[in-house]
């Protein structure tokens, strides 16, 4: 059987809600529903940047890692986005450097940009934009909307255990911000073809993940288990943490085959991320080199106590034939 994770995005979404269907876990149609771009694959950017966000003690204390993950959610295609070292712009985070030519390269003609956060983070946005293979100025501000929308979500989920509000919060977020996510993901792909798929949805499998635990915690088993499917189709099977979700739905469930079976989906996602991280990164500097032994470090942890969950559920279903 083809994995999803080899076939397009919308391709994977159209086939899980097939087998999911036959399955009688059927994923709702706003989940996988994409809509048709009209950009032609022949256009190409001319105007390709490299966007880095300074990721020092400083600029991260002013709120950096909150404009990396708005700017890959939001960046127009062509350009991309990451982390990026100190500048010495200190005091004034965070920080943007915009490399032109799509060159990872420092340069004297490279743009730095100070405080880049609220509407200053909009008006780079607007300032990078190219009418010609971006989403339009409608589907932007949806989806941004849905993107403020599930980081209030978060705070609910995360800050206040309010799981209902939480899950209210989610839902809104997603029906605003999924079109327009996945449009400028297809855009995106049309204008690169080294673009990461699910990098630009990262969010959407954030929301997923979190109103599927909201459920849990609220004993709405079903609606749990969809948001688990969604986050699995989102991240194109590669996120982890979203086939632990649809594990933690099979254990709230009983059902110890699927727990069994998603828990091994989620150790070869973790072991695909030891493997990546333990490769050599020639060039980058301590902190990369640091974030990458973290993570891991971290995928080698977790890789090893499913490794016990799954030869508890093993045996459990041994002794159940």
């Amino acid at each position: 059987m083809m994995k999803l994770s080899s076939l397009p995005a919308s391709w994977a979404a159209a086939a899980a809600l097939v087998i999911y269907s036959v399955a009688g876990l059927l994923v709702d149609a706003f989940v996988v529903t994409t809509i048709p771009t009209e950009i032609s694959s022949s256009h190409v950017t001319l105007n390709a940047k490299v966007i880095r966000v300074c990721q020092s003690p400083g600029c991260r204390d002013d709120g950096a890692q909150s404009t990396l993950d708005a700017l890959t959610a939001f960046a127009s295609p062509g350009c991309q986005v990451m982390k990026g070292g100190c500048v010495s712009l200190c005091g004034s985070g965070p920080v943007v450097e915009i490399l032109p030519d799509g060159e990872d390269v420092m340069t004297i003609s490279s743009m730095k940009r100070k405080r880049v956060k609220g509407d200053a983070l909009v008006s780079l946005l607007d300032e990078l934009s190219d009418e010609e293979t971006d989403i339009s100025s409608f589907m932007r501000q949806r989806l941004i909307m849905g993107y403020e929308q599930s980081l209030e979500a978060k705070a609910a989920y995360e800050e206040a255990k309010d799981y209902q509000t939480a899950v209210q919060l989610y839902e809104e977020a997603i029906q605003s911000g999924r079109k327009p996510a996945m449009a400028l993901d297809e855009a995106r792909s049309l204008v690169d073809s080294k673009h990461e798929s699910t990098k630009g949805v990262y969010w959407l499998v954030d929301s997923f993940r979190n109103s599927c635990r909201a459920r849990l915690a609220l004993k709405d088993i079903d609606g749990a288990r969809r948001d688990a499917f969604a986050a699995t189709v989102f991240s194109q099977n590669t996120d982890a943490d979203a086939h632990m979700c649809l594990a933690e739905v099979c254990q709230a469930s009983k059902d110890t085959l699927g727990e069994l079976q998603a828990t091994k989906a989620a150790i070869e996602q973790y072991q695909r991320l030891e493997d990546e991280y333990s490769k050599p990164l020639p060039g980058k500097d301590a902190v990369a080199r640091a974030e990458a032994a973290k993570i891991k470090n971290n995928a080698s942890t977790v890789k090893r106590e499913l490794g016990f969950r799954i030869m508890k559920l093993e045996n459990e279903l041994k002794a159940s034939s």
